[in-house]
């Protein structure tokens, strides 16, 4: 839903204050206020939409883990379309309200198809 109306403070809001974030070929992004900023860059780098398809789930009383694949869609241009699929960890941490917030976050591209 915040993808799609391209509201980065809702996406922001997903991560804890001390988040990290782990794209691929890029420097760790930490804090929930740089985590805004890089989701601001790639929605306006043309990022339509993400699709997370968990493979792996487990938790305890205060974290998660979810491994799976993802697919993002660009739209970088009027009539291109890119897709880039990958594998991601997302780690989750509970919160005192019991509201569970991304803590950590590792995608990395899947290798070229032959």
């Amino acid at each position: 839903m915040a993808l799609a109306q391209a509201d980065t403070e809702a996406l922001a809001a997903l991560y804890t204050e001390d988040a990290t974030l782990l794209p691929p070929s890029a420097a760790p992004i930490s804090g929930r206020d740089a985590i805004k900023r890089f989701w601001h860059a790639g929605l306006a780098a043309g990022i339509v939409a993400i699709r997370l398809e968990p493979a792996e789930l487990d938790h305890d009383n205060r974290l998660a883990y979810e491994v799976g694949n993802y697919e993002i869609q660009l739209e970088p241009g009027a009539s291109m379309t890119i897709v880039d699929r990958g594998n991601y960890v997302l780690v989750q941490s509970q919160q005192d309200d019991r509201t569970w917030l991304r803590r950590v976050e590792i995608f990395t591209p899947a290798p070229p198809r032959p």
